[in-house]
């Protein structure tokens, strides 16, 4: 049974409910689970306020205006939201550093964690737009497509992911 208090969810629970997710996104907004695409059109409206113009359709123009572009910044803002809430029911919410990040880091600092995280989040999307698009996109909308390319890149973030791991795991 599903029980959201627990510290950690049923990863098929939860996977069947991201899944489900994929049919209400090509069905309504005719548009894959992309969150990345959703820091696209957040940043391309940002920078419009400069004045700039991002219409062109080699720039930011292809996410800028439509639902489909804006379903993408509504997904953004429901995953923290509902991971908010999930770490909040759950009693796993914490305050500051992680240990493991304290350790590897060299220090508790908050603030040197916020750099690498800014770090690995721009490397993240740099890396999302070049695979034209990120893990939700490919490794849950395009594998439910059965899209070759979609299958390369989850190898791909498997094997990353593995390296990474190990890197972390290092005495």
């Amino acid at each position: 049974m599903f029980k959201t208090r627990e510290r950690a969810w049923s990863p098929y629970v939860s996977g069947i409910v991201i899944g489900l997710l994929v049919v209400p996104a090509l069905v309504i907004t005719d548009t894959a689970l992309e969150p990345a695409g959703g820091f696209l059109t957040a940043a391309g409206h940002l920078i419009a306020l400069t004045g700039a113009d991002l219409r062109q359709p080699n720039s930011l123009g292809a996410h800028f205006d439509g639902p489909r572009n804006w379903w993408q910044v509504a997904l953004l803002l429901g995953i923290a939201l509902g991971a908010l809430l999930s770490s909040t029911m759950s009693g796993s919410h914490r305050e500051g550093v992680a240990p493991v990040w304290s350790r590897l880091l060299g220090t508790p600092s908050p603030w040197r964690r916020a750099v690498v995280a800014f770090a690995g989040g721009f490397l993240m999307l740099f890396g999302a737009a070049l695979a034209d698009g990120d893990l939700t996109g490919h490794g849950v909308s395009g594998v439910a497509q059965l899209t070759l390319g979609s299958l390369d890149f989850l190898a791909a973030l498997a094997a990353g992911g593995l390296a990474g791991g190990l890197l972390l795991r290092r005495p």
